[in-house]
């Protein structure tokens, strides 16, 4: 298992990426695992693919899972 899919098997090392409504986890043909921040196509402030672990962010929009 490479280090990018350890990562992306642990929301301590992805932050608040693991949870958000916005982060699309991207898997590249290599097994390399990217979270991509769809907040980034309308708003020039939030990065494409931000570098792990995001500790703020003020875009952040947890999932609901109910």
């Amino acid at each position: 298992m490479t280090e990018n899919n350890k990562t992306s098997r642990n929301p301590s090392r992805v932050g608040l990426c693991a949870d958000c409504l916005y982060a699309q986890q991207i898997e590249s043909v290599r097994g390399s695992m990217f979270y991509l921040c769809e907040r980034s196509a309308s708003d020039q402030t939030f990065q494409k693919y931000p570098p792990l672990p995001v500790v703020q962010c003020s875009g952040h929009q947890a999932k609901n899972l109910a």
